[in-house]
């Protein structure tokens, strides 16, 4: 029992949120479960489908760059959903095929993160917020750093390089795919609740 201002209550928040299968109340926290609504719209702007605000905000906004990288742009309820792209980067990868809706340093390509793969390279990048696209296309791939780099910075390109050349084309018709942690490609606002109780509440 907790001493509240207006009284007691008869069971600690921790209790009443907790799943029923857990011995819990169920009660819904609605702080998460608001971001696992909103994070619907976000994955269908980062999927660009074939909706009017989808193409609106793609236009006007981010028609050289990656959302996520970019500074703040738009009305306050666009920037109220762009927040959440923290938390859908944690729970989604992306499969490229443009390649332009993410980022070639910070985000999971080919089973790894390329600022952490590559950081003494990444100290030479021209252009540090980049897309995996543009990165991709750059033609020489050298051209898109400073020269001269140190000999650890210059192993780590031709590492990069050889990378480059292994993954699978651009294709500049299919967009680019996002793949959940739960094993499919639907965003899904109870999945995501599940993850985000599961890591409140660790066992």
């Amino acid at each position: 029992m907790i001493l509240g201002k207006k009284g007691y209550t008869l069971a600690a928040w921790e209790l009443v949120r907790r799943p029923k299968e857990k011995g819990g109340l169920g009660v819904i926290n609605l702080s998460v479960q608001n971001d696992a609504l909103l994070l619907k719209q976000l994955d269908k702007l980062y999927r660009k489908e074939n909706i009017q605000w989808v193409k609106l905000i793609w236009q006007k906004h981010y028609p050289d760059g990656v959302p996520h990288i970019r500074r703040d742009r738009g009305s306050f309820w666009w920037k109220d959903i762009l927040r959440l792209h923290i938390q859908y980067r944690e729970v989604a990868y992306c499969i490229p095929g443009k390649g332009d809706t993410v980022s070639f340093w910070d985000d999971l390509l080919n089973g790894s993160v390329h600022s952490q793969k590559y950081p003494h390279l990444l100290n030479f990048a021209k252009e540090p917020r980049i897309s995996f696209q543009k990165m991709r296309d750059a033609e020489p791939l050298l051209s898109s750093f400073r020269i001269p780099m140190t000999r650890q910075a210059y192993n780590e390109f031709l590492e990069l390089q050889t990378e480059l050349l292994q993954m699978h084309p651009a294709n500049s018709d299919v967009n680019d795919s996002w793949q959940f942690i739960w094993g499919n490609q639907n965003c899904s606002s109870s999945k995501y609740y599940r993850y985000q109780y599961a890591s409140l509440n660790p066992p």
